[in-house]
């Protein structure tokens, strides 16, 4: 199917286009477009205009400090889970990036894009929950920094306003952790961030994507691993609460049910890998 037609706008600058956005309510923003383009050609969004974001440069880049990775919101899966800063101080989001979808889509896709979009089926979610990373939003004349847990509210919906971008993910550093990430395509994943002091617990942080409207931070099953050695008990009754604390929906690759059971799967196969320290 065709799209229907719209006017095509490719800014100069990131000021032109927050200006552009600010004026026109049902222009959509277009990054690597690997969501909005089957949207736009099944006629579920009609919008007037769409404007070209690829060739803003101040929004392509990777960088850190000591305490924060910053992702343009035109970086590229690819170049997430390639870059070498990226890989030593949130290998996490690195590995997440390097799982999404196929070659194709992981060099035209954006961090951005895809978080703006705020489709159901994405992975990076629950990376950016365990890391607790936080979303840069521009608008003309306006900046405001959110915590990327809320920003998405439901299927494609987020907490952006009429002419507002996401214009930075903010990724804090965590040293001495552990990760892991499990996933089945499209169906459900689990990630995992873990600190140990000795044989005890310290901080863990569990979170799942891909069965339901936006990813979800399993606080529940953290609880039962807090101060504890991870026996094999604790992880029996974390992937259980993990299991319970969640309400997916059902898709044509797996009824809710079944997603539900593989999230409680996922989160002891990757409680267990990152208990035995993956770094």
């Amino acid at each position: 199917m065709y799209p229907p037609k719209f006017g095509y706008v490719i800014p100069d600058s990131l000021d032109e286009a927050l200006e552009f956005l600010e004026k026109n309510e049902d222009a959509r923003p277009l990054a690597g477009g690997y969501s909005l383009i089957p949207m736009l050609k099944l006629r579920l969004i009609r919008p007037s205009y769409i404007v070209e974001l690829r060739r803003l440069n101040d929004l392509h880049y990777i960088k850190s400090d000591d305490k924060t990775l910053y992702l343009g919101a035109l970086a590229t899966h690819n170049e997430i889970a390639t870059d070498q800063k990226v890989k030593k101080s949130v290998p996490v989001v690195s590995a997440v990036s390097s799982v999404i979808a196929d070659p194709q889509i992981r060099n035209m896709g954006t961090i951005g894009g895809e978080l703006a979009q705020a489709d159901p089926v994405t992975d990076h979610p629950a990376s950016l929950l365990v890391t607790e990373a936080k979303v840069k939003i521009k608008s003309k004349g306006n900046e405001r920094i959110v915590p990327f847990e809320g920003f998405q509210k439901d299927i494609y919906t987020t907490d952006l306003k009429t002419g507002e971008l996401i214009v930075e993910v903010q990724v804090p550093i965590l040293k001495g952790y552990t990760y892991s990430y499990k996933r089945m395509e499209d169906t459900a994943a689990v990630a995992v961030l873990l600190r140990k002091e000795g044989e005890v617990i310290k901080d863990v942080r569990i979170a799942a994507s891909l069965i339901g409207p936006v990813g979800t931070r399993l606080r529940e099953a953290e609880k039962v691993l807090m101060d504890s050695k991870g026996d094999s008990k604790s992880i029996e009754e974390a992937s259980k609460k993990a299991m319970e604390s969640v309400n997916p929906i059902p898709s044509p690759r797996a009824s809710a049910e079944y997603k539900k059971k593989l999230v409680g799967v996922y989160t002891k196969r990757a409680l267990l890998e990152a208990m035995g320290g993956k770094q």
